[in-house]
């Protein structure tokens, strides 16, 4: 398989006759030519957040028409999320961009904002309901299953091993782990030791490891949804001298570097923050009342070890997000 880092936005789903127009009539401001916009997010709990937030504002600023915006922040919240989105309603918001702490739970309140009259961009992973102008989306089902063939291949089919997840309940861990089970499933010779859901935090995975460590004297391999939890993961394995083993993560660069160090086989999947950026696009796009379609797809190709030597970046941030920095200088967080 052809695996490298790229950014292919395709449309992929019509889902009305005329697909700009809206479902609940045309969803725009009003005629305006300066907007207000809100970006209801999840929480700003670690640097791929920062990253996220840095391709919100770049891409806000090469879009003179939007003249204000308003940030909130739900820390992983669902209730507050959404008394975060009928605050930015209050405010007046031209249009409204949602990045969901859990999907289901904030959907009345996605319909509400819906159904004001403005244009709503959701995005993130999937949501179930049709009540927006359009999700900007990455499968993130594809994200956990693709995670784990490669690691079910690189085990030949037979082994012990761990699962970390990220925050308990949150779609995108939620997805990603869904997608890796089915994997794990329609695989008898790979067997789940324990499974933990690590806040992606790499404080709370290195403690959760040493405990599975000490549980089980035997675990040939790591799938978790993030080099935030598999970095920590193996750092936990290295103390207690036990054999590094494969693993999955994502484009954290701490976890690339650590993997090219060591020579330890592992699969890196990206989960872009340039996702914030499309969703700025795409909302400015139908608040000037211009047809956008109602699903916008990123996609994209894993990294086995040897592209993944080439994609590590030594001289910088192990907390970078490679491939996440493509804006001007001045938006780059400082980490």
């Amino acid at each position: 398989m052809k695996r490298g880092l790229s950014f292919l936005l395709i449309t992929v789903l019509l889902l009305t006759a005329a697909i700009g127009s809206f479902a609940a009539g045309q969803q725009d401001a009003g005629g305006k030519d300066e907007f207000i916009i809100g970006w209801s997010n999840a929480g700003m709990g670690d640097s791929w957040r920062q990253f996220l937030k840095a391709n919100f504002e770049a891409e806000v600023a090469a879009n003179p028409e939007v003249v204000k915006y308003y940030i909130s922040d739900a820390n992983e919240r669902p209730e507050k999320q959404i008394a975060d989105i009928d605050d930015l309603l209050a405010k007046g918001v031209d249009g409204l961009i949602v990045y969901p702490t859990v999907g289901d739970a904030i959907i009345p309140a996605i319909e509400r904002a819906y159904e004001s009259g403005i244009p709503v961009v959701v995005f993130g992973g999937s949501i179930n309901t049709d009540s927006l102008t359009s999700l900007v989306t990455q499968d993130l089902y594809d994200f956990g299953r693709s995670q784990a063939e490669w690691l079910v291949d690189e085990l030949d089919g037979k082994g012990k091993i761990i699962l970390l997840s990220g925050i308990a309940g949150n779609t995108t861990a939620e997805e990603r782990l869904a997608g890796a089970r089915e994997v794990f499933e329609a695989n008898s010779g790979i067997e789940i030791l324990d499974h933990q859901y690590c806040d992606w935090s790499a404080a709370k995975t290195k403690t959760i490891v040493e405990a599975m460590l000490n549980a089980f004297p035997e675990i040939d391999g790591i799938w978790a949804d993030s080099g935030l939890m598999s970095w920590p993961a193996l750092q936990a394995f290295e103390e207690a001298g036990r054999p590094l083993v494969p693993s999955t993560g994502d484009q954290l660069n701490g976890y690339a570097k650590y993997i090219v160090e060591k020579d330890v086989p592992a699969y890196l999947y990206p989960m872009s923050t340039r996702l914030s950026a499309e969703a700025v696009k795409v909302l400015v796009a139908a608040m000037k009342g211009e047809a956008v379609d109602k699903t916008v797809a990123a996609t994209f190709d894993g990294m086995g070890p040897d592209e993944i030597k080439k994609f590590a970046k030594p001289e910088l941030s192990d907390w970078w997000w490679v491939g996440d920095d493509q804006m001007p200088a001045e938006f780059l967080p400082e980490l």
